[in-house]
């Protein structure tokens, strides 16, 4: 029996143009413009162009999926993905949008966050965020942490570093978050 060419380039043809639009669409759906296509999300861009993280050390500006999109692992990344795009489409449908419960989104937004992510940016966990100067002791013993240098954290980078690109109004009040939240009440008047 002849080898069947024509069936395997057929095949192969067709997995091609699977896979290239599979990868397109994963682009497109990691895009800043996809994300802010729902008017829901524009309050958390808002805010990010308020923040300490609005643009990276390059200046570049930041994108959603630069933090929220798992980048580390293309399976954990197709997964993240799946959930929170469906989510977020039920909530929109569903005209659950509006007035979200940031308390509970603040966890599953954690549990999204890779420590890789963070670090893509934050390599060198001895220096200050503006890389001018070391972390203070509090910061060296929880980094120590961490890495596993003196005990072992079960926490991410997220669990300590909390409200650094968003900032819901109930944690508005907390001191740390004060610079931030006046840059929002300025950009709210």
């Amino acid at each position: 029996m002849p080898f069947p060419h024509k069936r395997v380039l057929a095949v192969g043809a067709v997995c091609a143009v699977v896979l290239a639009a599979s990868a397109g669409a994963v682009h497109y759906t990691s895009s800043r413009e996809f994300c802010l296509s729902c008017h829901e999300m524009r309050v958390h861009q808002e805010e990010l162009t308020r923040s300490s993280h609005a643009r990276d050390a390059e200046g570049r500006e930041i994108t959603c999926s630069q933090c929220h999109i798992p980048s580390g692992n293309v399976v954990r990344m197709l997964a993240a993905k799946s959930w929170l795009g469906v989510r977020d489409i039920w909530a929109h449908a569903n005209g659950k949008g509006e007035d979200p419960d940031r308390a509970a989104m603040q966890a599953v937004a954690r549990r999204f966050t890779d420590d890789a992510n963070c670090l893509a940016c934050h390599e060198d966990l001895t220096k200050n965020a503006r890389r001018d100067g070391p972390v203070s002791r509090e910061g060296q013993l929880a980094h120590d942490n961490y890495l596993g240098r003196n005990g072992q954290s079960r926490s991410g980078c997220v669990g300590c570093h909390q409200n650094l690109a968003h900032l819901p109004e109930f944690d508005e009040r907390i001191p740390r978050n004060s610079q931030f939240a006046a840059k929002l009440k300025e950009s709210r008047s």
